[in-house]
């Protein structure tokens, strides 16, 4: 029955797909992110869903009057720059094979997150692009809060099988990347019911948190906290938030969530950490034998690689890299890991840019809190994906998305308040800039 719903919810989209290419990256998106073939159980269980909806939305934009060109923003160009690199380093691994899957991959997201620049270039589609992440990943929100509450917190929460969330840890980290957006929905909503519902969900993804164990996402989640304090002026909110869960958990979770949790300060003699440091020790040394290429993707998994760059403290068999930045040094070396970098600063840039040309215009104040936000979710990320292989995650990379959306958007809006920094990004692109304004007033 589950199947026969999906596709009928398919097929009624490839009409609305065809008129405008704005609702094929929506259910791109929603497809990308929620996987919702892995909550079936018929002929669609597990069938690639990506590909036809994405090839369908490519065709739309072609025969649509939308502008054909990516919008010129520095996120742009280090995101094509690393994709560049990464095919490279995939060309030049020590398993080819194994790591062009993984490209393969990656330049799929890579590809979805540029058509989130390209097609999200108004507020209401910024918006819609928002409430897709947010629903699609408030589903597993409420699933999962929903199985805290009947086991009690016993057992760890899972993301869908199969999919970038299905460890315990990953789904908590992209829960905490999605929070600072759903308090922007909830803070800019104007219908009552939607604000409690946003607010809701957002309860349910903090018990789902909490109910994966993961310790990474917890430190993601005061990190979160604190950024979001700062960048709100709300501090004494969060210290009275704060100190509300810290008094209901003792009655809610189990003695054993607090027993891994308390392992955070005795990393020094927890398994898993060491684990962790061995990883990013190999993915080091690949990095330093191969300093401009790295090993290729997912290297420091194989077992012959992790026994070929062997050291004092390095891993003997493959596994995991356990962090963004040592996964992504592995990965393409210290060239693609400086691009990486580059990246995020860029996407930080354009939320400090939006922040100056936003200020004393009330009109733009969504932006402003937007902005703010996709900063919380930055800050989340940089900390929790220090453990975690989610270097490639394509909410991630689609908030860093937003974040040239967003600001393309308030530059149109605000032109006069755009600060000088700005001014060697619009030269090259004057033409576009002239012509995006046409077509969109």
């Amino acid at each position: 029955m589950r199947d026969l719903i999906l596709l009928a919810v398919l097929l009624g989209i490839v009409p609305l797909i065809l008129r405008a290419p704005i609702v094929g990256l929506v259910a791109w998106l929603w497809i990308s992110m929620m996987n919702p073939q892995r909550e079936v159980y018929g002929f669609l269980g597990g069938f690639a869903l990506n590909f036809p909806i994405a090839a369908l939305t490519g065709l739309a934009w072609m025969i649509s009057k939308e502008r054909k060109s990516i919008p010129l923003n520095p996120f742009t160009v280090f995101l094509v720059l690393f994709a560049l690199w990464a095919g490279l380093a995939t060309y030049l691994a020590l398993d080819r094979t194994f790591s062009l899957a993984l490209l393969d991959r990656t330049l799929k997201t890579i590809v979805l997150v540029l058509a989130v620049v390209a097609l999200a270039n108004t507020k209401a589609r910024i918006q819609a692009v928002i409430w897709i992440c947010v629903v699609s990943l408030g589903y597993y929100a409420v699933k999962g809060g929903g199985f805290v509450l009947l086991t009690g917190g016993g057992q760890r929460v899972y993301g869908p099988e199969n999919t970038m969330i299905a460890d315990n840890n990953s789904l908590a980290l992209a829960l905490v990347l999605a929070l600072p957006l759903m308090n922007y929905l909830q803070a800019t909503s104007r219908v009552p019911l939607v604000r409690l519902a946003c607010l809701g969900v957002l309860g349910f993804s903090l018990l789902t948190v909490v109910g994966t164990y993961s310790r990474g996402a917890l430190l993601a989640l005061v990190a979160a906290g604190t950024a979001y304090a700062l960048r709100t002026r709300a501090a004494m909110k969060f210290v009275v938030v704060g100190a509300l869960m810290a008094a209901t958990l003792p009655v809610v979770l189990p003695s054993s969530w607090f027993e891994r949790m308390s392992t955070i300060q005795s990393y020094g003699a927890d398994a898993s950490f060491e684990g962790r440091i061995a990883a990013w020790t190999t993915s080091f040394n690949i990095a330093a034998a191969r300093p401009l290429t790295g090993g290729g993707f997912s290297a420091v998994e194989r077992d012959a690689v992790a026994q070929q760059f062997q050291s004092p403290g390095s891993l003997r068999v493959g596994r995991a890299a356990h962090s963004i930045y040592f996964q992504v040094l592995g990965d393409t070396g210290f060239v693609g890991l400086a691009l990486y970098l580059l990246m995020i600063a860029a996407a930080g840039l354009n939320t400090i840019l939006v922040l100056a040309a936003t200020r004393g215009r009330p009109e733009l104040d969504w932006a402003n809190l937007l902005a703010r936000m996709l900063q919380v979710s930055i800050v989340a990320m940089l900390v929790g994906g220090a453990a975690l292989s989610m270097a490639y995650y394509d909410g991630f990379l689609v908030l860093l998305a937003l974040t040239a959306s967003l600001h393309q958007v308030v530059r149109r809006a605000a032109p006069q308040a755009e600060p000088a920094v700005t001014a060697s990004w619009k030269r090259p692109a004057a033409t576009f800039v002239a012509a995006d304004r046409v077509a969109l007033k």
